[in-house]
């Protein structure tokens, strides 16, 4: 089966998307106040379902900035989430039912294999996009909202930040954790992939996929309710 025509569209879309949400930034500046001492990460969900703390809710109060330690503790609270489970299994079952990704099989044995896949794919991409990469680029990880204007105005605002971050003192910055981060997991799952997966067109689709479903993310960070911080005893 060759691949989609977006896996080899893809370098060309992300350089297009990013020249136009630079060129159409105001140099807008994240409400990132290095002043303020630590925060913790807060506890809380979006739709009951994923981990909250990777969200900014209110544009207008300013935040302070992630320390190393947090990105780290990120990534981690991400992976051993139990919806971490849910994912892989979501993911490993959608790509047993529409014969994407490594080509396994059919059957539970290669539904087995699907998962730990994907658990694996998942894991890495936490490591890098949301803990190394920001530290070597001095990057704020989080999605800050928009939270207000109109729907198509929100929805470019999530697109957008696929591929414009804010820097640890909240400034605009291109997302290299998502951009590069996304590559480097994706080219590590290579290593354990069915080597009749592995080639240039199945890798950018499954590169793809990872900034369809991270935009996706995104809008339901956007309009998604959030569950209140639960109350934890230190």
């Amino acid at each position: 089966m060759k691949s989609p025509m977006i896996g080899r569209l893809l370098p060309g879309l992300l350089c297009a998307l990013s020249f136009v949400a630079f060129t159409s930034s105001a140099n807008a500046q994240a409400k990132i106040d290095p002043s303020l001492p630590e925060a913790p990460l807060p506890h809380r969900r979006v739709l009951l379902l994923f981990p909250g703390f990777e969200t900014v809710q209110d544009p207008t109060i300013p935040v302070a900035p992630l320390k190393p330690k947090q990105k780290f503790e990120m990534a981690y609270r991400k992976t051993v989430d139990p919806s971490f489970l849910i994912e892989s299994a979501a993911f490993a079952g959608l790509d047993q039912g529409i014969g994407y990704g490594p080509q396994y099989g059919s059957g539970w044995g290669p539904y087995a294999q699907r998962f730990g896949y994907n658990a694996a794919n998942l894991a890495t991409t936490f490591l890098f996009t949301d803990a190394i990469l920001p530290n070597v680029f001095h990057q704020d990880p989080r999605y800050f909202r928009k939270g207000t204007g109109s729907f198509v105005s929100r929805v470019w605002w999530a697109l957008r930040s696929e591929v414009v971050a804010y820097s640890d003192q909240g400034n605009e910055m291109p997302n290299y954790s998502s951009m590069i981060g996304f590559g480097m997991s994706t080219a590590l799952s290579n290593a354990y992939s069915p080597e009749s997966s592995i080639t240039f067109g199945k890798t950018m689709e499954r590169y793809g996929v990872k900034e369809g479903v991270s935009f996706g993310l995104n809008i339901l960070r956007e309009f998604g309710g959030l569950s209140k911080p639960e109350r934890h005893q230190e």
